[in-house]
């Protein structure tokens, strides 16, 4: 289970911009799970939480449930992972990864780097690279609409913000889901594609963040 993570690191350098913790910020996007439909928050105690908290519950509510599933013959994960849209792709989160998930804030550009490093904003004080995950992976930017969200991921002791096109809600996947290969996958998208799963024909991507990360051309965004 996630726990909520102090703000108190010291700001390093991302991209040569500040990797610095967050907190997460109210006005955060709310969030449905599509895939269990039993494992519902009680209204009236979610208009006390915050959109991430109620994301958690669900997921741990669903975890809780898995014992039972599995004694009825379904398989499933125990640990749910964050549902978006990126482009066409349908595309998976670790929600061990993922720190929050905000509307696109105010971001100030930062000059002499490319295009897909959006720039930086701040979030309560701290300091927070966001790119746009679109434009890094296939070199068309991302056309911003009322349902784009920025996702922060945390890494050790620092955050970074990726802009996505819409947040689905949380996904469970069994292993008889999953796909036998990848070689169908985009080839702008497969480096980062640790496994997929077919859902109401539907293909689902779980993206590895941490192959983003040791990408050297994510890294250095400056020309």
């Amino acid at each position: 289970m996630m726990t909520r993570r102090a703000a108190g690191d010291s700001p390093t350098t991302a991209f040569r911009f500040g990797r610095a913790c967050g907190t997460r910020l109210a006005g955060s996007t709310s969030i449905k799970d599509h895939s269990v439909a039993d494992a519902a928050i009680n209204p009236s105690a979610a208009t006390l939480l915050h959109p991430f908290d109620i994301l958690e519950q669900l997921d741990a509510r669903i975890r809780e449930r898995a014992p039972a599933a599995a004694a009825g013959g379904q398989l499933s994960e125990m640990r749910g992972r964050l549902a978006l849209r990126l482009s066409l792709w349908n595309l998976l989160f670790s929600m061990d990864d993922v720190a929050e998930i905000i509307p696109v804030p105010r971001i100030t550009r930062v000059p002499g780097v490319k295009r897909w490093l959006l720039g930086i904003a701040n979030l309560r004080g701290k300091v927070v690279s966001v790119s746009d995950l679109r434009d890094f992976l296939t070199g068309r930017p991302t056309v911003q609409l009322p349902g784009s969200q920025i996702v922060v991921m945390h890494a050790g002791g620092w955050d970074y913000g990726l802009l996505v096109d819409e947040i689905v809600g949380m996904r469970h996947f069994g292993p008889q889901q999953r796909l036998p290969s990848l070689e169908e996958v985009d080839a702008d998208l497969r480096p980062y594609v640790a496994e997929g799963f077919r859902n109401d024909q539907q293909i689902w991507l779980a993206f590895d963040t941490g192959r983003l990360l040791a990408d050297p051309r994510f890294l250095n965004a400056a020309y």
